[in-house]
C-alpha cells in the first residue's frame, strides 16, 4: 500500500469516526429531549388530574351542604 493510499484511508477513517460521533450525539440529545418532554407531559397531566379531582371533591361537598327543596 502506497503512502497516498494510507493517507486517504486515514482520512476516510477519521471522517467516518467524526460522523458516527455526530450522529450518535444527535440521537442522544434527541432521546434526552424526548424523555424530558414526556416527563413534562406526565407532570402536567398529573397536575391537571389533581386539580380536576380537587374541584370535583369541593363541588360534591357543596352539593351535600346545599338545602333541598
Amino acid at each position: 500500500m502506497s503512502y497516498n493510499q494510507k493517507v486517504w484511508l486515514g482520512v476516510l477513517v477519521l471522517c467516518s469516526v467524526f460522523w458516527l460521533v455526530v450522529i450518535g450525539s444527535f440521537i442522544s440529545v434527541n432521546q434526552f429531549f424526548e424523555r424530558n418532554h414526556q416527563q413534562s407531559l406526565e407532570a402536567l397531566t398529573a397536575q391537571a388530574s389533581h386539580r380536576y379531582h380537587a374541584n370535583a371533591a369541593s363541588g360534591h361537598s357543596l352539593q351535600a351542604r346545599s338545602p333541598t327543596l
